[in-house]
């Protein structure tokens, strides 16, 4: 059953499984469950407090506290590098021998073979 963006999973089954929204401010469910045997039945009420998603600051951008790759810069095994808003690091000797060279084939998250010298984070 799916309303509002919840939904309820599991009817007829052993498990029941409440998939919430992402809220912007810290939001309350209340859950009435009704188990029943066809003769006899029992309700539990479960209270569900759903915490908003923070947002992420401008300034906590994990991408920008690492250089922005440039195939004129020297590139070492372990370096991170940020790409078009993704973070990759240098493989290990000797893979990453491969980082400083031939941009049309390992530039990190663009090159033909970009994942031989470098691993997306």
């Amino acid at each position: 059953m799916s309303q509002d963006g919840k939904t309820l999973s599991g009817q007829d089954k052993a498990v029941v499984i409440f998939n919430a929204p992402d809220v912007t401010q810290n939001t309350q469910y209340v859950v009435n469950l009704t188990v029943s045997d066809g003769t006899l039945s029992s309700t539990a009420v479960y209270t569900l407090n759903v915490k908003a998603k923070a947002a992420a600051a401008d300034d906590e951008d994990k991408t920008t506290s690492y250089p922005a790759w440039s195939s004129s810069q020297k590139w070492n095994p372990g370096d991170i590098v940020n790409s078009n808003g993704a973070l990759y690091q240098c493989k290990p000797f000797p893979e990453g021998s491969w980082c400083n060279v031939a941009p049309a084939y390992y530039e990190p998250g663009v090159g033909n073979a970009w994942a031989d010298a470098w691993n997306a984070l």
